[in-house]
């Protein structure tokens, strides 16, 4: 429980976990909300998705990240400072345009 002692390192971990599963849940309720119901929809291509394939021959390979059109496998790049980063509608807009500049 997030409401005991805990190291500094756990605690960490646990708040960018929550921080993740309140966007994940309010990106949830958003696509109901607006009756998405087509994978095509931009409403949905516009979050961040993230596909794990255990059966890719390379590691490299197993985690695929995709936002609107674009796709990309997961390299164990650097992500900043998670517990720095809050998702909003901005963070949203900014991942959408650099993930399209990278294509």
């Amino acid at each position: 429980s997030v409401l005991l002692d805990m190291p500094s390192d756990v605690r960490k971990k646990f708040e960018q976990l929550i921080t993740e599963l309140v966007h994940q849940r309010n990106v949830t309720r958003s696509l109901i909300e607006d009756e998405v119901c087509s994978p095509r929809d931009f409403r949905w291509l516009y979050h961040l998705r993230f596909n794990y394939v255990p059966t890719a021959p390379k590691l490299t390979e197993k985690l695929r990240i995709s936002l609107s059109n674009s796709s990309f496998y997961y390299g164990f790049e650097y992500l900043g400072i998670g517990e720095r980063l809050v998702q909003t509608p901005l963070t949203d807009r900014c991942y959408l345009t650099l993930t399209q500049a990278l294509r």
